[in-house]
């Protein structure tokens, strides 16, 4: 029996070396899946090189930052869209976009008119050189890129009481995120009631 056994073992054994070496091989759905992963990595890397390039060329063309600024001037019913204190209009703007952003602002104005009339009717009670004459007011504006509130100034200035009235309803407005730096100004005529 021993011997049995022995003879069982060395032909298990023996059996067991002649397998020889272990070979992998690449499983051809995971090869073909991490090559187009390696591609999807080069085109990413491509786009984020061109917006990178893009936005160092935008920075060194833009000057002092305002070059890409554009005032929206309501003149009656005109708009006129002008280039900010850097004197190119850079990237271009298309004339749909700032005539809808344009009538936005508008909006802002036509909404806030009641807060806008009670500023202009406590300056009436404070300066009696304007009661009887209509004033038109110049509202300057601008947003931040994100469409936030950032400044804003009014001419002609009418009292100290009436700028910070004027500028605590200002601060209220809120643009649609524009793509560029948007300036505007509209007139407003303010009647005493």
């Amino acid at each position: 029996m021993t011997r049995q056994c022995l003879a069982i073992f060395l032909a298990l054994s023996s059996a067991a070396g002649c397998k020889g070496e272990t070979k992998t091989v690449d499983n051809p759905q995971t090869k073909s899946d991490l090559d187009a992963c390696r591609k999807n990595a080069e085109e990413k890397d491509k786009l984020v090189k061109a917006v990178q390039d893009e936005n160092d060329y935008l920075r060194a063309h833009s000057g002092s930052g305002s070059g890409g600024e554009i005032t929206v001037v309501f003149e009656g019913t005109n708009i006129q869209i002008k280039a900010g204190t850097g004197g190119t209009i850079n990237p271009p703007v298309d004339p749909k976009v700032a005539t809808a952003t344009s009538q936005e602002f508008l909006d802002l104005v036509n909404k806030s008119r009641g807060a806008i009339q009670k500023c202009y009717e406590g300056a009436l009670k404070k300066n009696a050189g304007i009661q009887a004459k209509t004033i038109t007011l110049t509202i300057n504006a601008s947003f931040s890129p994100t469409g936030a509130y950032k400044d804003s100034s009014f001419s002609p200035s009418l009292g100290d009481a009436f700028d910070t009235c004027i500028k605590g309803v200002a601060t209220h407005w809120v643009m649609p995120q524009p793509l560029q730096l948007l300036n505007f100004k509209a007139p407003v005529s303010l009647t005493p009631s």
